[in-house]
């Protein structure tokens, strides 16, 4: 699996910002540490009706995370029926810093994998990754693909083969890292592209799974997979 890789592509949420934490479950771990019990099933109606509302608000596009996460917490608490101020802060503040740690351990390694590979970004997300990169400072990246702007969405493999087609590499040359099976693994082969899962360390592995996809506990780890 290690010949002939000439560009790496990453997921951004769960694989940049954090290995493999998804935002629903980061959630959860931040609503059970400000003390605020809320049932699992009642957060998650909340938190997809919060997503679909910030994906439908045109001035997403120009978020960046602070804006973003901010205004995703008060659309979680209106949807809960809980007064935003005392929690909001707490609850967005705490996301906020998780982030910017998991940003600032990933950009030397992204620093020295840019020397050897051509990177890219392929996630699913609001229509503002482009802003939300560039105030992370992660990269440098050849190509950017965010969902909402492109028309298309993971798990679709034309999402992929698009990012190929970008890159004017053949699918075979391109690994794709992401922390999703379905949406990342399953999606990248099927458009011919190479694959990495990056998993919790209690996440099983699918016992179908394909003798050469990468499993990683960490985004640090890919450094010493690749040739």
């Amino acid at each position: 699996m290690r010949d002939g890789i000439r560009a790496v592509l990453l997921d951004y949420g769960g694989t940049l910002d954090g290995d493999a934490w998804h935002w629903f479950d980061h959630f959860v771990a931040l609503y059970a540490a400000v003390g605020l019990a809320v049932s699992t099933a009642a957060l998650k109606v909340a938190f997809y009706t919060a997503d679909d509302a910030l994906a439908a608000d045109p001035a997403v596009r120009r978020y960046g995370l602070e804006r973003m996460v901010r205004t995703h917490v008060e659309l979680q608490l209106a949807a809960l029926a809980i007064d935003p101020r005392t929690l909001g802060p707490r609850l967005a503040g705490a996301f906020i810093a998780d982030t910017q740690r998991a940003w600032a351990r990933n950009r030397p390694l992204l620093a020295r994998l840019a020397a050897r590979y051509r990177l890219g970004v392929v996630s699913n997300s609001y229509g503002n990754l482009p802003v939300v990169l560039e105030e992370a400072q992660l990269g440098p990246f050849e190509v950017v693909l965010d969902s909402a702007l492109v028309g298309l969405r993971k798990p679709d493999p034309a999402l992929y083969t698009l990012a190929s087609r970008r890159l004017a590499l053949p699918p075979a040359a391109v690994l794709h890292v992401g922390d999703s099976w379905e949406r990342d693994v399953l999606a990248a082969r099927a458009a011919g592209m190479r694959a990495a899962w990056l998993a919790r360390p209690e996440a099983a592995l699918p016992g179908d799974a394909p003798d050469d996809v990468w499993r990683l506990t960490s985004l640090l780890e890919l450094e010493r997979l690749l040739p």
